[in-house]
Formats: C-alpha cells, structure tokens, sequence
C-alpha cells in the first residue's frame, strides 16, 4: 500500500484487510501482500494471541509494505496502549456501544491535545528513527487508525454520535454479532438489517468517517453496501480461507477417485 491505511481510508478505492486468528509467524503479513491485500489484523477477541506474537506480526506488516492492525479483547486502554506501542497501527476495538464509549477509546488512542495516550517511543510504525518528542507523536497520530465496531442494535441507534466522535477513522459493522443481537442472525439478506447498515452508513457519510464491514462473504451484498459507502472490508479469516480452499481441492481430488 503507498502512502498511510488512514490516507487511503479518506479515497474512494477499497482497503482489503484479512484477520488473523491462527497465524503466529511473521511471513503470514507477506503472503498477505503478495495475494493483494491491503492491511491484516491479529485478532485478540477471540483467539489465545499474546500480545508479543500481535507485535511480532504487526512488525512483519510493516516490512511486507501493508498495514498492521489489532483487535483487542476489550475497551481496557493498557492493552490498547500496549498493542499500539508494540507496532500496531491502529487498533479495532470491539462492542462500542455509545458516544461515551467512543471517547474513552480516542483518549486511549490519541496523544494530547484529542487524546490520554501515554508518550512512549518509536516503533515500527515511526520506523526506529531518532524523533523528538513532539516530531513523534505528530507522526504516530496522523497514522494511528482507530475503528469501532458496531454490534448491537444500541450502537446503531448511537451511530450518528459515535460517527461523530473526533479521532474515529472507522465504524466497523460486526455483521455476524449484530444480527444476533437483533434476532435474526446470519440473516444478511433481512431487511432490517439492511436498514441498520443504511443508518450507520449514512451517518459515516455524515461526518467523514469510513464505513467498514466484517462477516460478510457475499460479493452481491458486500457491492450493494459498497454502493452505500462501504471502504474497509474485513474479507475473512486465515482459518477460514486455508479450510475453504483445502476442501474444495480435497473434494475435487476425491472425485478422481476409481
């Protein structure tokens, strides 16, 4: 990717982003690059990933050429600190429910004046390179992408706030967990999950914010809310794609079987 995830988050082109569950080593954020993705994200919600193997393959991000980022496991700001100054560039921080919510979560992400984060040192985000301290932060900060998931029928009925809240950069629909909260899960095809995502995308739209989408495989569905101002896709999983591809080519081979 030329030039920073949060530049081409403000474009009218894609980003491509592929989740990490299973994958502990460093070549896995280059295979990515090579199959044309734009960014990956280590998911520590829901797998046993410590937070060295998360900066690990956030550094293996960086030299790959794409953009690494983290999920955490909560709205807790030390492990939000701790992931971003071990190399992440931005955080995805699940459940986000409200416009207070959002604010902790920018003070936990952003230096002061927006911003609470703690003054560290570099990373591999700035490279390594000898920075003074307020050369540091103005460059982490203009590179430090912050999204919120969006996973409730609450946070849609928030979601003009939340979209408003200075220092977002994403609201990310959690397509698979929303529509459980709503009762209708797994139904993407359901109108009022449509309307949700219209509200939340019209809200984005609003304030500058980019729409994001995770757990959606349908390419219809995924050009429809593309239509509607969709810019960053969660595109599946390294699991799931490893397990998809080897059964089809099982099966395929099986059927060469006497």
């Amino acid at each position: 990717m030329q030039g920073s995830l949060r530049e081409a988050l403000r474009g009218d082109g894609l980003v491509l982003c592929l989740a990490l569950m299973n994958a502990r080593t460093p070549d896995v954020p280059a295979i990515a690059a090579a199959c044309g993705y734009d960014a990956v994200y280590v998911d520590l919600e829901h797998t046993s990933t410590s937070l060295e193997t998360a900066s690990m393959l956030c550094a293996g991000a960086v030299g790959a050429g794409i953009s690494g980022l983290v999920r955490v496991p909560s709205h807790d700001p030390s492990v939000i600190a701790r992931v971003l100054d071990g190399g992440a560039v931005g955080v995805i921080v699940p459940h986000v429910n409200s416009v207070g919510e959002a604010d902790a979560i920018v003070d936990a992400t952003r230096f002061p004046p927006l911003g609470r984060r703690s003054i560290s040192g570099p990373n591999a985000v700035s490279g390594y390179g000898q920075r003074s301290a307020t050369d540091l932060t103005e460059f982490l900060d203009a590179r430090t992408v912050v999204a919120v998931m969006i996973e409730t029928p609450e946070a849609v009925a928030d979601c003009e706030g939340i979209s408003a809240v200075a220092g977002v950069d994403i609201v990310l629909i959690g397509a698979s967990d929303l529509t459980a909260e709503m009762g209708i899960h797994g139904q993407y095809e359901n109108a009022h999950f449509h309307h949700a995502v219209e509200s939340v995308a019209a809200a984005c739209r609003t304030h500058g914010v980019a729409l994001g989408m995770a757990g959606i495989k349908s390419l219809d569905l995924l050009e429809r809310f593309v239509g509607e101002g969709l810019r960053f896709i969660s595109a599946g999983t390294d699991v799931g794609m490893m397990t998809e591809a080897a059964t089809t080519r099982a099966r395929a081979l099986r059927g060469l079987e006497p």
